[in-house]
């Protein structure tokens, strides 16, 4: 019984890598296209570097049982507003004419990011509004100020120390596919090996264990939220260096699928489980997805939809995770009480600021 449960456990911990298997031999029967070095560098993994970097902002998130829905937006404000600084004045482009330097422009996205996650840190700590709710507020809010201040325009013409993030290669690889891989590895190694990593994982367990231990959960959970909005701003950059304009409607419905990536990755809704290596195959799980879909021509509505499915078995996984859990702690439990003679106290895993 024992060895079947661990199977069990195994199989949905690593569920994410079968499933990558799975797709990539189907895709490789399906087009002799798929495994070809134009579109796994040029598609797979240049459309997997946008959305890994949110990713990676929203497993911090998440790790500590909170939701950051106003990365989408954060995105696309920092795209528009740093494309705006470096692009020439006119109708045309409609940038501003000031033609700063990148350093600057970058700084300015970055900057937006930070204080944007400072706004959302802060109305979930000190004001102890719902996290949900109040960053779906915040992406409401960010995408209409975009919609207003842009009037609905471009801007184009955008130089090339900008677009060389998104077009520029080192070798035969991309650099922004360097930069998701490079993020991802210092991402899992905080995630693993510092303290900022044991403690968020430790506040999205339990927030009343964290406490005991010495840990501010509040303080680390403004954190998380600065972190995830400078990794949004930096995906704005990328997203719009890529296709060389600044759309007002940049990365809008993105938030769905960087959710669908990070849990079917292993993230948990419920705080405190999953880890970056999950996550990343999660990434590239949905880019080879698309990638394959795209190639065999299929209608953009059924893309729609087979993203909609993989969400579900996303969801469908991680309730399997959290019931399996709960049914070893109980047994952990009973064990426990039987040797010792006391009652285990029982922590159902979620975490409430």
């Amino acid at each position: 019984m024992n060895d079947r449960r661990n199977l069990v456990h195994f199989l949905l911990d690593n569920m994410i890598w079968i499933l990558l298997i799975v797709v990539v031999v189907i895709f490789s029967l399906l087009t002799n296209l798929f495994l070809t070095v134009n579109n796994v560098v040029g598609n797979i993994l240049v459309d997997a570097a946008v959305l890994g970097i949110m990713v990676i902002g929203q497993s911090f998130t998440l790790i500590t049982g909170n939701f950051d829905l106003s990365m989408e937006s954060t995105l696309g404000i920092a795209a528009f507003l740093g494309a705006w600084l470096v692009a020439p004045a006119g109708s045309a482009t409609h940038g501003s004419g000031f033609s700063v330097n990148i350093v600057i422009s970058v700084a300015a996205m970055l900057a937006v990011g930070l204080v944007i996650g400072w706004v959302n840190g802060t109305l979930i700590t000190r004001l102890k509004m719902n996290n949900f709710i109040a960053t779906l507020a915040m992406l409401i809010v960010i995408r209409g100020t975009v919609l207003v201040t842009s009037d609905g325009h471009t801007i184009s013409r955008l130089p090339g120390a900008f677009v060389g993030i998104g077009q520029a290669q080192i070798g035969f690889l991309p650099i922004s596919v360097i930069v998701l891989i490079v993020a991802f590895a210092v991402a899992h190694f905080v995630m693993r090996y510092t303290v900022f990593g044991r403690d968020i994982y430790a506040v999205g367990g339990s927030v009343t264990a964290a406490y005991a231990a010495g840990i501010d959960p509040l303080r680390r959970t403004r954190q998380v939220y600065l972190a995830s909005g400078v990794l949004a701003a930096l995906s704005g950059w990328m997203l719009s260096a890529r296709i060389g304009v600044a759309v007002p409607r940049l990365g809008q419905g993105m938030i769905l699928e960087v959710f669908a990536a990070a849990v079917i990755g292993g993230i948990s809704l419920n705080g405190g489980r999953g880890g970056m290596l999950g996550a990343f195959a999660g990434v590239l799980l949905m880019s080879s997805i698309d990638a394959g879909l795209n190639l065999m021509r299929v209608s953009s509505f059924w893309i729609q939809t087979v993203r909609g499915l993989v969400i579900l078995l996303a969801m469908f996984l991680d309730a399997q995770k959290v019931r399996l859990s709960g049914r070893k702690s109980s047994l952990g439990s009973i064990v426990l009480k039987r040797d010792m003679a006391i009652q285990a106290p029982m922590k159902d895993g979620t975490a409430e600021l």
